[in-house]
């Protein structure tokens, strides 16, 4: 049962990861006059797939490790304390990505445009919170049903009012750090509404696998996964034929039929990895590597590809200029790096858990040292 759990969630997470670095170094280096045709009209659905994979992922995992020590998590105690402490992180690393000057001291001198920049509400972010209120979530539940129950039904009304939320001018209602958390037109490429719903659904679905999934893995593939999957892309594109203007008049009206769309072949991809779990004994250890560092893999594969505010990137070096041939060699080459990288520090964790945690503070201390 516990190999079943592992390898299902391990392989999940591996292709994500695949679908990232190759959804980004795509946007970021093949040359504009290659971007035609049907690979690419399947790669810009694959890469606007990825994120909403990532999500249900964070989800699903938070859910089964919270339901492992459920009685740790239920009350305000120290690991309700370190969790936060570390979904913070996410929060703060999300704004260090979009830092618009060279250092602090230069903040208070930015230009409007620089403040929506930084502003601007991205995945880490998106995650941080939601992780949050997530918590905050099981414990006014307090049970595993009821938690199970509020998270979907939450996914739900958060992805129906979405495009009521849009409608709004939050900007002139609520400080601008608050703002951009609620809508795309402060700049936020992942505000809450709807992107949280992802990360709703994929707990509500940990918490059923956690109850029985795993000692029934192909039937939960087949009722929870494979057929709502299904429901959910047939009613997603069956509504914009029939009632496209269900959702309010609207010109965001389109989203909760693409979020349906986008969850539906989601859980799509894991049934898929929950039947390929069911015939495997094991995975080779470097997938569970990769599947505990996808952090680590996500900031630094940004910092290599688009750049940040300590390095020039690729983007930044070559642009969009390269040949299919030179994306896919520069993918592997990337993907290749970010798998070393994994397996290295989930071992330096593993092995050498001081020298990490040291290594780790002084990474961070270094990273702040340079902005000063």
């Amino acid at each position: 049962m516990h190999a079943h759990r592992v390898i299902f969630i391990d392989l999940a997470r591996a292709l994500a990861v695949v679908f990232m670095i190759y959804g980004h170094s795509v946007d970021a280096l093949l040359a504009p006059h290659y971007r035609a045709g049907t690979w690419f009209d399947v790669w810009q659905f694959q890469r606007g797939l990825t994120s909403c994979l990532f999500l249900s992922l964070s989800g699903f995992a938070f859910s089964i490790a919270t339901g492992r020590r459920w009685a740790q998590h239920v009350a305000l105690s120290p690991a309700f304390v370190r969790r936060t402490r570390r979904f913070l992180w996410f929060v703060i690393l999300g704004y260090a990505l979009h830092f618009p000057v060279d250092r602090l001291a230069q903040l208070a001198g930015a230009a409007p445009a620089q403040w929506r920049s930084l502003l601007a509400v991205d995945v880490l972010q998106l995650i941080g919170v939601t992780f949050v209120v997530v918590q905050l979530l099981v414990i006014a539940t307090r049970t595993r049903r009821a938690f199970m129950l509020v998270a979907l039904a939450l996914a739900a009304s958060i992805v129906i009012t979405t495009p009521l939320v849009w409608s709004v001018d939050w900007s002139g209602r609520l400080p601008p750090v608050v703002a951009a958390y609620l809508a795309p037109s402060t700049g936020s490429q992942f505000p809450l509404f709807p992107w949280a719903a992802y990360v709703l659904l994929g707990a509500g679905l940990g918490q059923l696998y956690s109850r029985w999934g795993a000692g029934h893995l192909h039937t939960y593939a087949n009722v929870v996964l494979l057929l709502p999957g299904l429901v959910l892309i047939g009613s997603g594109l069956a509504l914009g034929v029939v009632a496209p203007g269900l959702f309010g008049p609207y010109d965001t009206n389109w989203i909760p039929r693409q979020v349906m769309v986008r969850a539906g072949a989601c859980l799509l991809i894991l049934a898929a990895m929950a039947y390929a779990s069911g015939l495997l004994r094991r995975l080779p250890h470097v997938f569970g590597a990769v599947a505990q560092e996808t952090l680590l893999i996500y900031f630094v594969h940004l910092c290599i590809v688009y750049g940040s505010i300590w390095n020039r990137g690729l983007a930044q070096i070559y642009g969009p200029t390269l040949t299919p041939g030179g994306t896919a060699f520069t993918v592997v080459l990337i993907l290749a790096s970010m798998v070393g990288l994994a397996a290295f520090w989930n071992w330096q964790k593993h092995a050498h858990p001081r020298t990490a945690r040291w290594t780790s503070l002084a990474a961070g201390a270094a990273l702040m040292y340079a902005l000063i």
